[in-house]
């Protein structure tokens, strides 16, 4: 059955019609009308494709991100229908009321544990990066780090440890936050991982540089999202070695 065939019959189930297709780096994403409601449809060939539906219900259980109405595994992969968030406009300015913000999302997920212990560990996907030979989804212009820098990080990620159960999205690149109803934010696309989420603020840091100095938004965003800026740092360090 093709990913077509399958989103007709998920628009059937919803009495949706498609509208347009959206931008994705990855997978296969409709923008649908259904009777009460806009959704999103989204089918991924990622094998980690259902982990990823975990972690962005246990976002949305939270209010940090859209709500899921379901995910399903097929033929094809996995599909998982969600609220469509509007505006839906990428992270692109850092100002303080939006750190602030940013901080507030962090915070709640800080307590929270990965959905299920079956989720790959962060540490291992990292550190596969790291010693890896051939990176190959490098952003545009990016090489893999020398050698010196990902030895580094190698030993960076070892004194930040193996055992993080916590909820972590994973990939909080500004594209991966958008701007939804009343100015609130919400986070879209999370890796499928367990983790913490001091990466996450890390990421999010690192990932913002046009805009701001990486460092000065790790320190901002852990000290008002109560996150202990020493190992947002480190997640910065390693994070970037690892050209994520």
């Amino acid at each position: 059955m093709s990913v077509e065939v399958e989103l007709r019959e998920l628009c059937t189930r919803y009495r949706a019609e498609p509208i347009r297709m959206l931008p994705a780096r990855y997978g296969f994403v409709v923008a649908v009308a259904a009777t009460d409601a806009r959704l999103v449809m989204k089918a991924s060939a990622d094998p980690w494709g259902a982990y990823q539906a975990e972690v962005a219900i246990a976002l949305a259980a939270l209010g940090v991100g859209p709500t899921v109405h379901e995910h399903v595994v097929t033929e094809t992969g996995t599909w998982t229908v969600m609220e469509h968030v509007l505006p839906g406009s990428p992270l692109e300015k850092v100002e303080a009321s939006t750190v602030e913000a940013l901080a507030t999302m962090f915070h709640s997920m800080a307590s929270q544990s990965a959905p299920t212990t079956e989720l790959p560990m962060l540490n291992d996907w990292l550190r596969d990066r790291l010693v890896g030979h051939d990176v190959s989804d490098l952003a545009p212009g990016r090489q893999q780090a020398p050698l010196t820098e990902r030895q580094r990080a190698l030993a960076m990620l070892g004194d930040l440890g193996d055992c993080h159960d916590g909820l972590c999205h994973g990939d909080t690149s500004p594209q991966n936050v958008l701007l939804g109803p009343d100015g609130r934010m919400f986070f879209i696309d999370p890796r499928g991982v367990r983790g913490e989420v001091s990466y996450d603020a890390a990421v999010l840091a690192l990932k913002v540089a046009p805009y701001a100095e990486p460092r000065t938004i790790a320190i901002q965003l852990a000290k008002r999202a109560g996150l202990p800026a020493e190992r947002v740092e480190a997640w910065t360090v390693v994070a970037d070695a690892a050209r994520v």
